[in-house]
């Protein structure tokens, strides 16, 4: 069900934010489109990072299942991709609201990354197994 919630949402952000950037320009649209312009972003690239994520840990399982014959890797399912895909999303997001506003310079650069690497932690440890 999260899967197809998940396709679904990434359409019609997908058409919605061709739309918006199609007809308007950032001057026109005000702050609400740029906003939602920021929301549309993050729902395409929330969607596109859970599918990636998982499709990246089916395939990694495959091949290590192949290598190593002991201990198998577990394969991340939809819904713990989905939680680290809601971290992971952010940062593209952030970057360019950072660079819309004056500049994204290594020392930003660092602190998204710290950012993403506490929320990934705090996914792993809160998550349900």
């Amino acid at each position: 069900m999260l899967g197809k919630f998940l396709v679904v949402v990434a359409i019609l952000s997908s058409i919605a934010l061709t739309i918006v950037l199609n007809t308007t320009t950032p001057a026109s649209a005000g702050a609400f489109g740029i906003l939602i312009v920021f929301i549309l972003a993050y729902l395409l690239a929330l969607s596109s990072l859970t599918f990636l994520l998982w499709g990246i840990s089916r395939l990694v399982a495959y091949v290590m299942g192949i290598f190593i014959t002991r201990r198998p890797v577990e394969r991340l399912s939809l819904q713990r991709s989905y939680f680290y895909s809601t971290i992971l999303a952010l940062a593209p997001v952030i970057i360019i609201s950072l660079q819309s506003v004056g500049g994204v310079g290594p020392y930003e650069l660092g602190l998204i990354f710290l950012l993403v690497i506490i929320g990934c932690v705090y996914v792993t440890k809160r998550s349900p197994n």
